[in-house]
């Protein structure tokens, strides 16, 4: 079989995969970067390619919350994305021991940076918001948080213009799907496709999302300091869509995005899209866990296919995520308001519990794998890390390059510790096959 040589190979052209991309194109005219992926971009059942995520800096952590204001004023302000970018505002709802919202505003005081969220009692629901819950009952809940300065971006579109700007820039893009890296004395050479393809690389980059435990164990399955542990959990969680007819869309018009985690309902909605789609989530995951017999693991592995991962007709919708998913409409707008408002299509959204992959801490994995030269990983994103798309790239570069902050260095460490951690309440205690026969 044939095979090519490139300067930097990366794998996956998700979120992480597709900033690296244009940034390495970017920064490095001269260096040829090759970014594979299964399908022709952008891949229909990757994490990243959805109707819209939610772009926000309203995070309790002081650093993603710096982040986040960084990721903001490139989707407000730059061309490449401002175009796929809705300020709506943002509703959030969360029944714990201390006030959310005044911890975001606190940060964004520390920061110095302008902001216009505030806390306020789950009375004037009823009030605010053209009445859009009105019907809905938070008596349950202390406070609300709104920012009006947070908002959305469509999700696919704006990978796939990303994906577009690197390939414009002189990015190979492959379409294939990699079977396992090519390993040597220690070092990543590259990697070799199901069709026998080989790709060769002097830096080679893993945005493989929830494949990367499976990649892994695939490639050096009797290697246990290769694997990825504890680290990153395939995990999925559920979206629906309907279409919105005329006097919806007026009616809705003006609708934020909504979170709300009250400790009855886990979910949330975003705002109509261009096209008419109304998008709901049921915030509890699920796993995939297989008995990987090689490396004697057992592993949560994302749904290969559209066919095992979507359902476009409503009589297809399997029963129990129906239920699930109506139970975040009714929490979010109330049962009569709620009952009008039908799921029409769903998908299982593969996000790394760090495809995207869910880390134990919430954070990213950007960094050199201290046990293979040559091997690069730039994933994790932890139901998060789609919003930072337009900086996302950056710092895997500064990573390649040796100059990663020491604070970024430390986060996104492979072999950072976990001992200790309290559980990720986004870690899946469920497996995907109890919901879905």
């Amino acid at each position: 079989m044939s095979s090519s040589r490139a300067d930097y190979l990366i794998v996956g052209a998700g979120v992480f995969g597709a900033s690296t991309a244009l940034q390495l194109s970017k920064q490095k005219p001269s260096a040829s970067v090759c970014l594979i992926d299964r399908t022709p971009f952008p891949c229909p059942i990757a994490a990243s390619h959805d109707l819209n995520k939610s772009v926000r800096a309203d995070y309790e952590d002081l650093f993603y919350c710096g982040l986040g204001i960084k990721a903001l004023e490139r989707w407000r302000n730059d061309p490449l994305f401002k175009q796929f970018y809705y300020q709506s505002g943002m509703i959030t709802i969360e029944n714990g021991p201390e006030s959310l919202g005044t911890k975001i505003i606190d940060n964004f005081k520390k920061l110095k940076v302008h902001y216009e969220a505030e806390v306020f009692s789950p009375d004037e629901m009823r009030t605010r918001f053209d009445g859009l819950f009105a019907d809905a009952d938070y008596s349950h809940v202390t406070e609300v948080y709104w920012n009006p300065l947070s908002g959305w971006a469509e999700a696919a579109r704006a990978v796939e213009a990303t994906t577009q700007a690197a390939v414009d820039g002189g990015v190979q893009y492959v379409a294939a799907s990699v079977s396992e890296l090519l390993l040597e004395d220690g070092r990543c050479k590259g990697i070799r496709t199901t069709e026998g393809r080989t790709y060769y690389a002097d830096h080679v980059i893993l945005s493989t999302g929830a494949n990367t435990a499976k990649l892994l164990a695939d490639t050096a399955p009797e290697e246990p300091g290769m694997q990825v542990a504890r680290r990153i959990t395939a995990a999925a969680v559920c979206e629906a869509a309907t279409d919105m007819n005329e006097e919806q869309k007026k009616k809705y018009r003006n609708m934020p995005v909504f979170v709300l985690d009250d400790g009855v309902t886990q979910g949330e909605t975003l705002p109509i899209t261009p096209d008419g789609q109304m998008k709901f989530i049921r915030d509890v995951p699920w796993k995939n866990t297989v008995k990987h017999q090689a490396s004697r693991q057992s592993i949560s592995v994302p749904l290969t296919t559209p066919a095992r991962s979507q359902w476009s007709k409503p009589s297809e919708l399997p029963k129990g995520l129906r239920e699930e998913i109506g139970m975040v409409i009714k929490g979010i707008y109330g049962e009569t308001q709620g009952s009008q408002l039908v799921p029409q299509r769903m998908r299982m959204c593969c996000n790394l519990s760090a495809r995207d992959g869910l880390t134990q801490d919430d954070d990213w994995y950007i960094c050199s794998h201290p046990r293979c030269a040559n091997l690069y990983v730039a994933t994790g994103g932890s139901f998060h890390g789609w919003k930072f798309l337009p900086i996302l790239g950056e710092y895997v570069v500064q990573m390649l390059d040796g100059e990663l902050g020491s604070e970024e260095a430390k986060r996104w460490a492979w072999d950072r510790s976990l001992t200790g951690l309290p559980p990720n309440p986004l870690e899946p205690k469920r497996e995907l096959r109890d919901i879905v026969a």
